[in-house]
């Protein structure tokens, strides 16, 4: 099994991280904001799977229709933590996303989807 470099797991969560956010986005709870989410190849070996998660974009509550790219990313980022957090991971590896591309096409779903498996990783 191929293990990352400390830079590469940093790099490879920066695009979750650094979205920039317009719009109003579903929140991480506080305590969620903290766990890391992992992309690509990982050694989780000194982790226990807690299990699946899924996080989903979600309609503006206000006008019914789907918020912004950025928004829906966002919110599906924060959706994906807070049910990690129901479960006490610290960790999620994004094991699926589906669309998640910049682009809008009239009459597709707009929904941003997150699928990833929910760990407690010990960090010592």
């Amino acid at each position: 099994m191929r293990v990352f470099s400390e830079s590469q797991k940093l790099i490879s969560v920066l695009f979750f991280v650094l979205i920039p956010v317009s719009g109003f986005a579903a929140p991480a709870k506080s305590e969620a904001q903290s766990i890391l989410l992992l992309l690509g190849v990982h050694s989780i070996a000194h982790c226990q799977f807690l299990g699946d998660v899924v996080g989903n974009s979600e309609l503006d509550k206000e006008t019914g229709e789907h918020p912004p790219y950025t928004t829906r990313v966002t919110d599906a980022r924060n959706n994906l933590r807070n049910a990690a957090h129901q479960l006490g991971a610290n960790t999620i590896h994004v094991t699926r996303t589906s669309n998640a591309a910049r682009y809008d096409f009239p009459g597709l779903d707009k929904q941003v989807t997150f699928n990833g498996k929910a760990y407690f990783c010990d960090e010592s």
